[in-house]
């Protein structure tokens, strides 16, 4: 209890002793003011061999206007405070005071931090494997999830992941009332291109090669080929002067095996997506109107050859004994 501040006041009984440390008693009536002869004790401490002569009742030991902040027990007692929090640190770290205070202080504020991140890695952790689980019924995260709120299904994520870990069952039940359809939807997203035969591609392969160089067989300006790959059947068809070709063989070895070499293509790293055979135009289908130009202008080019031949003019350079079967063989055609 504080019965006196630090302040300079009069004591009683004209007694010029300004004290304002400690005041020391044993007996209630010096804080209640009820008995006369304290107005004749001054406020200070106790002579020594005094303090049995003073105590005026059986109260406890009542100690006021105590402010030690400095001292030797209060000075222990804070630096044990601070080595006991850094008794799993190493080195100086784990018994110099002050540098014990330091490194301290750094982990308490990073165990701070580390309260709010661990909510937010758990939530992310939570997120991606909800979304692992939602995918393997085809549906995105992003989707369940807004489904999840126009079926007024609220669940939260943890709950959501546990699901989807220890009770797949359960999250799929989910799935059918958030999504009902989510079972179309991964069948068209799982469809696969059903992998053609090597004859399957053939029929319709060459067919239509043949109606977009209708003199591949007659024309000795047009080399052909045919290779059998892992992944499927390669044609290739090469066109021009056979000088030309000859000139430019032996500085691009990749055009000597058929292959298109990278700096010929605008983008080489480009993936192309495999397109099904229906959707080669062959001669049994429905042609455009572009095919029925182009092949018109195919026979008054055949045309204007005949009559050249008929007057015995030099023509396109032609070539006998080329036919369908020559796809099929093993030794590739050369322009040498």
């Amino acid at each position: 209890m504080r019965t006196a501040g630090r302040r300079r006041r009069s004591a009683p009984n004209g007694f010029g002793v300004h004290q304002d440390v400690v005041l020391v008693s044993h007996g209630p009536a010096i804080l209640s003011g009820a008995q006369g002869s304290m107005a004749a004790k001054p406020l200070t401490f106790a002579a020594r061999g005094q303090a049995e002569a003073n105590r005026t009742g059986r109260a406890s030991r009542i100690v006021t206007n105590v402010r030690i902040r400095k001292g030797p027990y209060t000075v222990w007692k804070r630096k044990d405070m601070w080595l006991s929090l850094s008794t799993t640190f190493s080195n100086r770290s784990k018994n110099c005071f002050r540098i014990a205070k330091q490194a301290v202080m750094h982990a308490l504020k990073k165990k701070y931090k580390s309260r709010r991140l661990f909510k937010r890695d758990r939530r992310s952790l939570w997120i991606m494997r909800v979304g692992a689980s939602s995918r393997l019924h085809g549906i995105p995260y992003c989707e369940l999830i807004s489904h999840m709120k126009v079926a007024n299904i609220n669940i939260n994520r943890k709950i959501m992941s546990q699901l989807g870990a220890y009770d797949r069952a359960v999250f799929t039940n989910i799935m059918e009332v958030a999504v009902p359809n989510w079972k179309q939807i991964k069948a068209k997203k799982d469809y696969q291109r059903p992998d053609y035969t090597v004859e399957e591609l053939d029929a319709v392969g060459i067919p239509y090669l043949e109606q977009i160089a209708p003199e591949i067989y007659t024309d000795a300006t047009i080399r052909f080929n045919r290779q059998v790959r892992s992944w499927g059947v390669e044609y290739t068809i090469d066109m021009g002067p056979p000088e030309e070709w000859r000139d430019l063989l032996p500085k691009m070895p990749e055009l000597a095996n058929f292959n298109i070499p990278d700096n010929f293509i605008g983008n080489s790293n480009a993936e192309f997506e495999d397109a099904p055979l229906e959707m080669l135009i062959t001669p049994d289908r429905l042609q455009p109107a572009s095919y029925w130009k182009f092949k018109e202008k195919v026979a008054l080019t055949q045309a204007e050859d005949a009559e050249k031949e008929a007057r015995g003019e030099v023509t396109w350079p032609k070539k006998t004994g080329v036919s369908r079967e020559d796809w099929f063989k093993r030794e590739p055609q050369s322009w040498f």
